[in-house]
């Protein structure tokens, strides 16, 4: 029979020394043992082990004793604790020091143990870690005036003495289980249910953001956020516990195998391989990409859905910076941390030069490109470091660091609070004229901010904030597209005064859709109009000749008639936007079919004095949308996991059935499923795949006769000065064009990109195609993804003609949940595949565009621009019957390349499992799993309420 799992849980008035109480029983260095600062935030940590070869679990809680903690953060830590020690704790470990031990101290012990359960005084053993003159016995009984003696006296007696807890001694931890074992057995030898938990007298359960802002809540959306709270913490706890059915599992087959030297290697190999993915997380994270202009409010609207008024830098500077910033949890204990990204010296040193041509050229400037040359610049070397060359910028002592710096590729900070970090992150993602010669911003390509704690928001989702503005740096401008590539969801931050009208935002939106949409994975667009609190009521009103009696205001009150002009505004610009989005074709023909519309107050949300509710923020609704892609996640995750558990549970099971018979059934099998997986295999080549690649070519030789005819109308629109434009500095636009391979991106948002407008006509041609070939949401007849769907080798039943059909049964089973794991590898192959299949024709067409950009980059002087235009259209109208041809070979290559891995990955994977499932006699021990599948039943079954 397997050896249950002890779950311990530590408790006690030392951090630390619970550390290496932990450290002790489970032999490793596992837990934080060195003193940290002390933090805002709090968490218990987890680690399995063993003590000879029995499986146990402990967990280290943070010092709950502390006199800082509020009431509601040792509630969260409570919970926490017992959503780790799911479905219970066996025991409660106090680690306490006998000479610092105060009847104060005692209380706190009996209040926190309370916390967990009326009973939680049962299950506890009292661990002491100093040995004292008053305290030499382990049975110690306490003198009636000792808080320690009452303690352990409450406790039933039950004390232990780890006297050497900086080194290890088993003989203490042997003893400590023997302890363990006898209360286990007194209680039944079952664990602590912890049903109520997180409510103390004077304390409240409600949200970190309702106990710093001091809000009222709306009890009924407090009371939904909770069900589907306890839900997500219910498929966790139930994935917690299935992990530990499996170690066991794991723990009994290694046992097995120590006393069967004719185990099959390779076979056992599998099994553990099998067994160690069960651990991974193998789900992408969902990526937000959060659009908008400085100013717009996107920083103070990540702070505020994530409550950390301080986290992201905020305010209006002096410039636009383009750095890509991801924020997501994941950051060790209580730190926060951001990793910053750097370009590589030769890029900058590149730029530089390009930087200092701009303004070196008097006559026909593009001031816009000039000031962002000179900010960049003086942002590194200083104020009027615009005005040196070249060597005398290399020779500045700055240039040393900065090349230093540029050599470490990353930097990484790490801070106990979220303002540290920002005013360290600050030089890096903004400019301000007071600290030119110290900001590095112009050579960062991302920060990567992870925030503690956060995880029912932040858990499986990365956060984006791509700025809109233009940029000179092909690194960056590569870095913006790929990760737009990798967004699932859109979020356009813009003004609410302007949002419908937004230029920048729709021109971000419309140059973006095809990288995003039939180039990315995104599904959804979320528009947000923001600073709904900026409002002046008289104003408003005088400007849409409204009265009291339009906006039902009841009161002759300036905070009812403010109200009700926000709520007014907010309406209006919510239509406003969706009818926008009606007008723009563009982006309702590649399949973007709406719009979700937000009208959000960050200020007031974070305002500790508000006069707006929290639902007319509308903050916690965008913190729903996060909650709901959580859950969504971690369903996958349960469903995924708990298939593939019991598949090798199946499979395992089938060991007690090993006999002459059972090989004869397995060799029988496996020619019934080779045959069936060969046939599959011509059907999704022949049958699907090959149609899918004759319609593609179709379309994309379409999009080939079309660009040949097009070819030079199109590279003059790019080219030649713009009809609303007087064409001064416009040579300016030009170079930096050239100089960034095809394209470039103003201030404003205006992006114009000569490859992908060349690519246009072949675009075109193969869009609406392309999209039903790769869905990023839902399945149409022609989905590659459609079709690995449809395959499927299992889809036999076993009855007839075998002599134990059960046992056949199971191994189907085991190979069905392989086979959907194997679906699922080829899935995100497809996904990322689709990427690079659809840039081919853009990148094509850049590749062989890049020597006319050369040669007409190096075009100067008297006449420049007309120069460089004339290159650029005699190098596109000489390529014209050999570069778009090219662009549709590539696709068509790549395209095939894919279904050509498709067919390797089924046939390869599904024939190793079925190699290993039905060889003879695989397991040369008999192994019961019956309990451990009917555990995994019954919590599977748990995650589907």
């Amino acid at each position: 029979m397997a050896a249950r799992t002890v779950r311990l849980v530590l408790l006690g008035k030392n951090e630390l020394d619970n550390g290496r109480v932990g450290n002790l029983i489970l032999g490793r260095d596992a837990f934080q043992t060195e003193a940290l600062e002390f933090c805002e935030e709090y968490v218990s940590e987890r680690v399995r082990g063993q003590v000879e070869g029995r499986p146990i679990t402990v967990i280290n809680t943070p010092d709950l004793f502390h006199p800082q903690h509020t009431p509601d953060e040792l509630s969260a830590a409570v919970k926490e604790c017992v959503a780790l020690s799911a479905p219970g704790p066996h025991v409660f470990l106090l680690v306490l020091q006998p000479d610092s031990f105060s009847e104060e101290d005692r209380h706190k012990v009996k209040t926190i143990l309370n916390l967990f359960s009326d009973e939680a005084m049962n299950y506890t053993i009292v661990l002491t870690t100093v040995r004292s003159a008053r305290h030499l016995s382990t049975a110690y009984a306490g003198e009636k005036e000792d808080p320690l003696g009452l303690i352990i006296k409450e406790c039933k007696m039950r004390h232990h003495i780890f006297d050497k807890i900086y080194r290890f001694d088993e003989s203490q931890v042997l003893k400590l289980f023997e302890k363990i074992d006898n209360m286990i057995e007194e209680n039944g030898r079952g664990h602590l249910t912890c049903e109520e938990i997180g409510v103390i007298p004077g304390g409240s359960s409600g949200s970190k953001q309702k106990a710093k802002r001091g809000r009222e809540s709306d009890s009924h959306e407090e009371d939904e956020w909770k069900k589907k709270r306890t839900g997500e913490i219910k498929e966790i706890a139930a994935i917690q516990q299935a992990q530990e059915v499996m170690a066991q599992v794991q723990h009994r087959l290694e046992e097995k195998m120590k006393h069967h030297a004719k185990t099959n290697t390779k076979f056992m190999n599998f099994i553990r391989d099998i067994m160690a993915d069960l651990l991974k997380k193998t789900i992408q994270k969902t990526t937000i990409g959060v659009f908008g202009k400085t100013g717009d409010g996107k920083s103070s609207l990540i702070n505020a859905i994530l409550d950390e008024d301080e986290l992201l830098p905020t305010g209006t500077l002096d410039a636009c910076t383009s750095v890509i910033i991801q924020v997501e949890a994941g950051a060790a204990r209580d730190q926060y941390t951001a990793t910053i990204e750097f370009i590589s010296k030769e890029a900058w040193e590149n730029e530089l030069k390009s930087l200092l041509g701009f303004l070196e050229e008097h006559e026909e400037r593009d001031e816009t490109i000039c000031k962002m040359a000179e900010d960049k610049i003086e942002a590194l070397y200083g104020k009027n470091a615009a005005g040196k060359s070249f060597d005398e910028l290399m020779k500045d002592d700055r240039s040393t660091s900065i090349a230093a710096m540029l050599k470490l590729t990353t930097k990484t900070f790490s801070r106990f609070q979220a303002s540290d970090l920002s005013e360290e992150i600050r030089p890096y993602i903004q400019h301000h004229e007071a600290d030119l010669g110290g900001l590095y911003w112009p050579v960062v390509k991302t920060v990567r901010i992870k925030v503690p704690d956060h995880k029912e928001l932040l858990q499986n989702i990365v956060l984006v904030d791509l700025p809109g503005n233009g940029d000179c740096n092909q690194t960056r401008d590569e870095m913006w597209k790929s990760m737009l590539r990798e967004c699932t969801a859109v979020w356009v931050v813009s003004d609410i005064n302007r949002a419908a009208s937004d230029k920048a935002a729709w021109e971000i939106l419309k140059s973006s859709m095809t990288d995003m949409v039939q180039g990315g994975a995104c599904t959804r667009i979320t528009f947000i109009c923001s600073k709904t609190d900026n409002m002046d009521p008289q104003s408003y009103m005088r400007s849409l000749r409204l009265n009291n009696e339009d906006l039902q205001i009841t009161a002759n009150n300036e905070s009812e008639r403010r109200l009700k002009c926000i709520q007014h505004r907010n309406n209006m610009a919510k239509n406003r936007v969706e009818q926008a989005f009606e007008k723009q074709c563009q982006l309702q023909k590649y399949y973007i079919q709406n719009i979700s519309v937000f009208t959000v107050s960050s200020r007031e949300f974070c305002s500790k004095e508000p006069y707006l509710k929290q639902e007319d923020t509308e903050i916690p609704k965008l913190r729903e949308v996060l909650r709901s892609l959580n859950h969504s996640h971690t369903n996958r995750v349960a469903s995924h996991y708990f298939t593939s558990a019991t598949g090798i549970l199946s499979l395992i099971q089938t060991s007690k059935d090993n006999n002459a018979e059972m090989n004869m059934d397995k060799a029988k099998l496996h020619n019934e499923l080779r045959k069936k997986l060969d046939d599959e295999l011509k059907c999704l080549r022949f049958d699907h795949l090959e149609p899918c690649y004759d319609e593609l070519e179709k379309c994309l030789s379409d999009g080939v006769n079309k660009s040949e005819m097009k070819c030079a109308e199109i590279t003059k629109k790019n080219v030649e000065v713009p009809v609303e434009k007087d064409g001064r500095g416009y040579h300016q636009t030009l170079s930096a064009l050239c100089r960034n391979k095809g394209y470039f991106r103003s201030n404003d948002g205006e992006t114009r990109d000569l490859n992908k407008s060349l690519a246009e006509m072949m675009y075109e041609s193969i869009n609406e195609k392309f999209n039903a070939l790769f869905p990023n949401k839902g399945e149409t007849r022609l989905s590659v993804r459609e079709k690995v769907k449809r395959f499927s080798i299992c889809s036999i039943s076993v009855t007839d003609g075998y002599s134990n059909p059960a046992a056949m049964t199971h191994i189907l089973r085991f190979l069905k949940a392989e086979e959907a794991k194997l679906k699922r590898m080829v899935y995100k192959e497809i996904a990322q595949q689709k990427k690079e299949i659809y840039a081919s024709i853009a990148d094509t067409i850049k590749e062989d565009m890049s020597p006319g950009y050369n040669k007409a980059e190096e075009c100067v002087g008297t006449r420049s621009m007309m120069v460089k235009q004339r290159v650029l259209i005699q190098h596109t109208e000489s390529l014209k019957h050999t570069m778009f041809n090219k662009a549709k070979n590539r696709m068509l290559v790549l395209f095939r390349n894919l279904t050509k891995l498709i067919e390797i990955m089924l046939r390869e994977k599904q024939l190793e499992a079925m190699a290993h499932a039905l060889t003879e006699s695989n397991f040369p021990f008999v192994m019961d799993v019956s309990n451990e599948f009917a555990a995994l039943e019954r919590l599977s079954a748990l995650t589907d309420e």
